[in-house]
């Protein structure tokens, strides 16, 4: 049996990617975390779940990803290890590194670009080994440079493409870590927009916030840019006129307290990340007081020709919340890898080793199917 790890494996991320593995004929999930008694429990609802089925075994095991030791020990017992812990910020290559040197297959839900250059000095012997080592296998980035490359193949021509990254759902502190941590790359990067291959400015007046009207649940919402290294690379594929990109948070708490950590760059030094990491979850919760959280959306509108006519189409993924699409998609890598006879050594990033209609027949599994209209937002 193949011998799949996953770190964090009974979170809200870990959990997901769990149950999608736990299909799998001829796999032993190790559940594990610092909460080695979340970990059993974990390990055993999944052992009553599939108790009918043979050919798979569970257990909970507690690692502590900060224990050289432990970590070591842990990822030497794995054929794949799937790390769903964080934040990404702060334990950077560690966990991946562990992992290639334990001649181990490696999937992270996060894991930018930064951290695939700290593995640079490795890729000699993950060829060597033959390993797989997979980033940013989550929803955004992942499935985020998916939706627009899918969209822009049923164009000829791509006049305009606005990509929206639209969220209202509980953020957890890794992630806003991450998101505060990210602000430096986004302020470096600036409020951008590409033109045919080139990076220009965004003109003054959409620097700042507009008010597209997305499709139900989100509704009418507010859209700051969103320019990012992933952004960069799905405009490389799609020669397209302009390309634009933005975050949209429909939580009117969040959006001020996104808005108050960009405006002040409270993401200078270790110890304003982590207020501003905890301002946004309170945020966040304040927001899941007032409503409901609305889910999450990718969505994608496009204006070109089309079977030789000009239109505007809108396409979009909906997810009951952002871990559901991360846990899912960093689920279907660890099975590709798992199923893979292949020899072939790869390192990068998910949307480079999935297809789409991968992904989107294990989302439509799930009950997330791509949507599509005519016109735009």
């Amino acid at each position: 049996m193949k011998k799949i790890g996953i770190l964090g494996g009974y979170g809200k991320v870990g959990s997901v990617a769990a149950n999608h593995l736990a299909k799998i004929d001829g796999v032993e999930l190790l559940i594990a975390g610092r909460n080695e008694g979340a970990a059993l429990n974990a390990a055993i609802e999944l052992e009553g779940s599939y108790a009918d089925e043979s050919g798979k075994s569970f257990q909970g095991i507690g690692v502590d990803v900060n224990d050289p030791a432990a970590l070591d020990a842990f990822c030497g017992q794995c054929d794949v290890v799937l790390n769903c812990t964080g934040p990404t910020a702060l334990i950077g290559d560690v966990v991946a590194r562990t992992a290639i040197l334990n001649e181990a297959h490696f999937v992270d839900p996060g894991g930018y670009d930064y951290v695939l250059d700290q593995l640079k000095d490795l890729r000699d012997k993950a060829a060597e080994k033959s390993l797989k080592i997979c980033l940013a296998a989550g929803i955004v980035p992942g499935i985020s440079a998916l939706l627009p490359a899918l969209a822009a193949a049923e164009f000829t021509e791509v006049h305009s493409m606005d990509c929206y990254f639209a969220g209202e759902d509980s953020w957890s502190y890794g992630s806003a870590y991450d998101m505060t941590c990210g602000m430096h790359e986004l302020s470096q990067l600036g409020p951008c927009m590409i033109c045919k291959g080139e990076e220009q400015k965004l003109p003054f007046p959409e620097r700042f916030i507009h008010v597209p009207t997305l499709p139900e649940p989100m509704g009418k919402s507010l859209a700051q840019p969103f320019y990012t290294k992933e952004f960069q690379r799905v405009c490389k594929g799609i020669d397209a006129d302009e390309s634009r990109c933005f975050w949209v948070n429909t939580g009117p708490a969040f959006f001020l307290a996104l808005g108050a950590v960009r405006l002040f760059k409270l993401y200078r030094s270790g110890s304003q990340i982590e207020r501003s990491a905890k301002l946004l979850c309170r945020a966040s919760a304040m927001d899941g007081k007032r409503r409901p959280p609305k889910g999450y959306m990718l969505c994608t509108v496009i204006t070109g020709v089309r079977d030789w006519i000009k239109e505007t189409k809108t396409y979009w993924l909906y997810f009951p919340d952002s871990y559901t699409g991360t846990g899912l998609a960093s689920g279907l890598m660890v099975q590709k890898i798992v199923e893979d006879q292949s020899e072939k050594s790869v390192m990068g990033f998910f949307p480079d080793m999935v297809e789409a209609a991968e992904v989107l027949s294990v989302l439509e599994s799930e009950g997330i199917s791509l949507q599509v209209k005519a016109g735009g937002v």
